[in-house]
């Protein structure tokens, strides 16, 4: 912010930080340039989407809990979202709880289950992960774990893959919640999710699914899990917005206190244009899933079969029970940070697939997990291409490979 000259000290102008018009005109051109290939981080808006929000940012600025006219008119469309993601997602308007992203949801799934299960037992139970989930997932464990709960993470085999027979055998009498991804966010290999939620029926222990990289390209899981994650921005929507799954047989102690929004179970003024936007753009993937789906499948395998000529290369993930968007590919004896950066001056974004915090490539878990040494744990790249991607970007970024490595 730029402050008011001080009394006595001259009416000179002060320095602003503030971006120049100039600059946002610049932004689309350089945008347009380039060849996005990151979807599994976030996938670009649809500017039928955006045009759904607008309304909403302009007009319906109320707050939802307000009992005037303008406050009305933001339920009014939080409510029209809210019936029709559920009806998408093929469950209940009242088990339909917002939050603002998938790390939120999968927290308040985990903490609130064992939260809940404190209330009426004597102290910490049993939680079951995986070795290969979001980090957001690893983190709540290892905080549970310090409070006192047990935690088994499941092994995978060198597809990433989980076996049901190992989760049987994990369950114990106090397991208080099952918590497993749908489809992996670094090499995309898709769990057997169904029979996996089959075994915890079974034994009577909910079952949570991390489902933010499945929708909008694989039929949803049947029946719906007993708690579920979505977030908006993997589909085209905006970000800052997601949904958690609660059927109402489950109970969950809420983890944001205030004013009670979201039957009780995530305080905070809701977001009422990015609600719009994620059911508009929940809407637009599942009436077109069936026909972007195979499209982009097929660029998936042009991609890999090109990639996989060139010496040194491997694909990670289950060659055939992986997402249809995802390739994660080894480059033998190449730094991935290297080979990132020689594609972004190419005008090419992908990733790791690892964490990057300090600026150097680390090992990725889910790697490591499937049985890669630390140093080939950091020779990957994961491509995941979405609906805009085309043929033409396919065949540059095979050239644009080829020439770096």
């Amino acid at each position: 912010m730029v402050r008011d000259p001080m009394p006595g000290k001259g009416t000179e102008k002060k320095p602003t930080t503030s971006l120049s018009p100039s600059y946002f005109s610049r932004t689309p051109s350089i945008l347009n340039a380039m060849i996005y290939l990151d979807h599994a981080a976030t996938s670009p808006l649809d500017p039928r989407v955006l045009e759904a929000m607008l309304p909403h940012l302009r007009d319906t600025w109320g707050n939802p809990s307000s009992p005037h006219a303008k406050g009305r008119e933001a339920r009014i469309a939080i409510d029209t979202a809210r019936q029709s993601i559920a009806d998408r997602l093929g469950v209940l308007p009242h088990e339909i709880v917002f939050v603002s992203s998938g790390s939120e949801g999968n927290s308040l799934a985990m903490f609130g289950s064992c939260e809940r299960w404190l209330q009426t037992h004597e102290g910490p139970g049993h939680l079951i992960t995986a070795s290969v989930e979001h980090s957001c997932s690893l983190k709540a464990a290892d905080k549970l774990e310090a409070a006192g709960w047990k935690i088994t993470k499941l092994p995978v085999d060198a597809f990433g893959m989980l076996s049901a027979t190992d989760l049987e055998d994990a369950l114990t009498e106090d397991t208080a919640l099952v918590s497993l991804q749908w489809a992996n966010n670094e090499v995309g290999t898709i769990q057997p999710v169904e029979e996996l939620a089959a075994v915890c029926k079974k034994a009577g222990v909910p079952f949570h699914c991390d489902a933010v990289q499945g929708v909008g390209l694989l039929p949803l899981p049947s029946p719906v899990p007993d708690l579920m994650t979505i977030a908006a921005h993997k589909f085209y929507g905006p970000k800052g917005i997601g949904v958690l799954v609660v059927r109402e047989h489950i109970e969950l102690c809420p983890q944001v206190m205030g004013g009670g929004q979201e039957f009780g179970l995530r305080a905070g003024t809701e977001n009422t244009a990015g609600i719009v936007g994620m059911a508009a753009a929940l809407e637009l993937c599942e009436d077109k899933r069936q026909e972007t789906t195979p499209y982009i499948r097929n660029l998936r395998d042009i991609l890999v079969s090109g990639i996989l000529s060139m010496e040194g290369t491997s694909l990670n993930g289950h060659p055939e029970h992986r997402l249809p968007n995802f390739a994660n590919i080894r480059f033998e004896g190449l730094s991935a940070e290297n080979i990132l950066m020689k594609l972004d001056m190419a005008g090419i974004c992908v990733s790791s697939g690892a964490a990057c915090v300090t600026g150097a490539i680390e090992a990725s878990h889910v790697l490591t997990a499937m049985g890669r040494s630390a140093t080939e744990a950091k020779e990957n790249i994961r491509f995941s291409l979405g609906k805009s991607t085309t043929e033409k970007e396919i065949e540059t970024v095979l050239q644009a490979i080829q020439a770096s490595v």
